[in-house]
This record gives structure tokens, sequence and C-alpha cells, in this order.
């Protein structure tokens, strides 16, 4: 028979959270620079001195559309990164859990009578049951 593994200890997922909070606030400073970099575009005509930089309005409205789409584009990649870390941390947690049950199930089976079979026969050996 082969011999019953221990059971895996759950994890603290600590770091691979903070690393998906981290990305989820990464994502949010890109997204709001995707804005203001927009913003910039949009009124450099009334920035002193760089009246010479500023673009006809239509190239503007469109360069300024490019900043927010990629950004809005980064923003959700690097979100949807931090949402697989999470759910890799949920798996472990999951697989943990079912070899734990297992394992729970493989000992019952072998004893027949539950978990604690052998504490059982000698309570009832001790006491003159048997």
């Amino acid at each position: 028979m082969a011999a019953i593994e221990p059971k895996p200890k759950t994890r603290v997922h600590f770091p691979v959270k903070f690393a998906a909070g981290a990305l989820r606030v990464a994502s949010v400073l890109t997204l709001l620079g995707g804005v203001a970099i927009a913003y910039v575009i949009l009124n450099l005509a009334q920035i002193p001195g760089a009246e010479a930089y500023a673009l006809v309005p239509v190239a503007a409205v469109a360069l300024s559309a490019l900043a927010v789409g990629l950004a809005v584009v980064y923003t959700l990649i690097l979100w949807g990164f931090a949402d697989g870390l999470v759910l890799l941390a949920d798996i472990d947690d999951a697989q943990r859990r079912t070899q734990a049950q297992l394992t729970d199930v493989v000992l019952a089976q072998r004893t027949e009578r539950g978990p604690f079979h052998k504490e059982m026969v000698a309570a009832k050996t001790r006491d003159g049951a048997a």
C-alpha cells in the first residue's frame, strides 16, 4: 500500500496579491497619464512659448484620441495581468484543499471506519471491551 502523503499546508499569498494591487495602481496611473497627455496636446496653444509647436485642431484631436486609446489598452492589459495573478493564487489554494480532502478520503477508506480508527481500537482494548 502506498504511503499517505502529508496534507499540504495553506499558503499566504501576500506577495502575489501585493503585486496584483501594484499592477492595478499602475494601470490607473497609466490611464490618468494618457488623459493628461491628451489634455496637454489639446491645450498646447495656450502654453506661453509653445505656440510654434501647436497642432492643427484636427490633428490635436486625433493625437489626443490615440493617446487615450493606447492608455486604455495598456490599462486593460495591466488589470488583466493583476486578475490573472489573483486567479493563480486561488487555483493554488483550491488544489491544496482538494489534495487535503483526498488524503482524508483515502485515510477513511483504508481504515473503513474513519480517520481515527486506530485510536478507537486502542481505547476499546484499554477499557477491556476487546
